[in-house]
């Protein structure tokens, strides 16, 4: 089930935004729905950059995302068939091509 969302935004930067939503052709429900997303990954609102710019220093990833972070890489290990293999991609390339190279000669 849907809902309807009302908001007060000033009619410059709603004429100024719906012109922009038309370029690259996109809707006020879509940005809405965008917005929303954002709000709920970062648990924050997005930063005005050109008024604070960039935030400094290094992110700090959640706890939920250093998380799932290690599940992709964990995932994205070749060959990594035992848990506690902790060679590096390059050592990991290098004994794949080793073995392909093995194959091709015998």
């Amino acid at each position: 089930m849907d809902a309807i969302v009302t908001a007060r935004v000033p009619a410059e930067i709603k004429e100024q935004g719906a012109a922009v939503l038309r370029e690259i052709g996109a809707t006020p429900t879509q940005l809405v729905n965008a917005a929303y997303a954002y709000l709920l990954a970062e648990r924050s609102l997005p930063r005005n950059g050109a008024a604070e710019g960039p935030s400094p220093g290094r992110r700090v990833p959640t706890a939920e995302q250093r998380d799932r972070l290690r599940s992709s890489l964990a995932v994205m290990r070749m060959g990594a068939t035992e848990p506690d293999d902790r060679r590096t991609f390059k050592e990991q390339l290098n004994d794949a091509r080793a073995e392909r190279y093995a194959a091709h000669l015998g």
